[in-house]
């Protein structure tokens, strides 16, 4: 394996941690009904925000890592 390959690995396992944490917090704010709570809105939007790119950069590695073959 690669050392590219290798690094890849490493960063997709992270950001698919990173994934399940953030979506855990904007599961958690949303049971407890602050998602929608004007003082919690800009950050539910933040979280949201973070979860998009986060699984764009783990759909990009996981895009190199299939081309590193």
């Amino acid at each position: 394996m690669t050392d590219e390959k290798a690094m890849l690995d490493e960063v997709k396992d992270n950001l698919m941690e990173a994934a399940q944490r953030i979506r855990a917090t904007q599961n958690r704010l949303s049971s407890a009904g602050l998602d929608d709570h004007p003082d919690y809105r800009n950050l539910s939007h933040r979280i949201s925000s973070a979860l998009a790119m986060t699984e764009s950069a783990f759909l990009e590695a996981r895009r190199r890592h299939e081309r590193e073959g």
